[in-house]
């Protein structure tokens, strides 16, 4: 049997690397085959390409990444901390530019808890801090710790023309928990945020600075718009 190679290393290929049309390259540290199209490098097979990921002993996590409006992106984030501390503090998002520069929108969330089954709103228009109200909802006695499981899609909006990009929209579902513990407690989060402007920078703080270790992992995954 023929063997046909192709070129590989353990990053995304860019055009740089790949100089013809159809020619191929594999990235054998996350398994995956790319090809070069007519202006860019594309993910062969698979909806979600995973373009950014982090993990480490942290309480947020800021993160600069070009966002362009030909892609729709998933965030995913998990974030836990340690002890029988009593987490009393929301999520909150900074939507940045690449230069950082806060963003301004607007948010809602929608709230309800097995504590209490309490639906609860709150929004905020005009403001740089797009909130996510998951604090944990007291009842359950903490024996081993908190962890919040965050997940969200962002995608581009248009004004004057379908490259006139000028909001972003995000959108998904929170869960706040308890590890290792099967009387945990659970409060789920539905949210929108809607906010103006180029971005390029995410600052996320699940507000869970209350034991050591705390630890938060994020990654974002992109799939092509159009």
């Amino acid at each position: 049997m023929a063997i046909i190679r192709v070129k590989r290393g353990t990053t995304t290929p860019t055009t740089s690397n790949l100089s013809y049309l159809g020619e191929l390259a594999f990235d054998y540290s996350s398994e995956t085959l790319y090809a070069r199209g007519i202006s860019s490098v594309v993910k062969i097979g698979g909806a979600l390409e995973k373009v950014y990921s982090y993990e480490g002993y942290a309480y947020y996590h800021s993160l600069v990444y070009p966002f362009d409006p030909d892609y729709i992106y998933k965030v995913h984030v998990i974030a836990s901390t340690y002890g029988s501390s009593v987490d009393t503090s929301d999520t909150y998002i900074y939507y940045r530019t690449s230069g950082l520069s806060y963003l301004y929108g607007s948010y809602i969330s929608h709230q309800v808890n097995t504590e209490d089954t309490t639906h609860d709103v709150r929004t905020g228009e005009n403001t740089t801090a797009q909130y996510i109200e998951d604090s944990f909802v007291s009842g359950t006695t903490i024996t081993s710790g908190t962890t919040k499981v965050i997940d969200f899609e962002i995608s581009p909006t248009f004004r004057s023309s379908l490259s006139d990009t000028e909001q972003w929209v995000a959108y998904g579902k929170e869960v706040t928990t308890l590890s290792g513990q099967g009387n945990a407690s659970i409060k789920m989060v539905d949210f929108a945020h809607s906010v103006n402007g180029a971005l390029g920078s995410l600052y996320i703080n699940p507000g869970m600075s209350i034991g050591s270790p705390d630890s938060i992992s994020v990654t974002i995954f992109r799939m092509k718009r159009k």
